[in-house]
């Protein structure tokens, strides 16, 4: 029987956690906090710009109930 170590470079290890932390910032923040939580990102902002007329009729239509 051998006594085989398995020796990581340097090389391999910092390839190693620099995929894992790419791999991190992939995942969305709802996954990672829980379930019934919303991510930031799912929010929609809208700008309406001229309110007036038509512009003061399509802000009424997008506003949230």
């Amino acid at each position: 029987m051998k006594n085989e170590s398995k020796n990581m470079t340097r090389r391999s290890f910092i390839g190693t956690t620099g995929a894992v932390a790419a791999g991190l910032t992939i995942i969305p923040a709802s996954v990672v906090s829980g379930l019934g939580k919303r991510a930031p990102s799912d929010k929609l902002n809208i700008a309406v710009v001229g309110i007036g007329g038509m512009g003061n009729s399509n802000l009424r239509a997008v506003a949230p109930t």
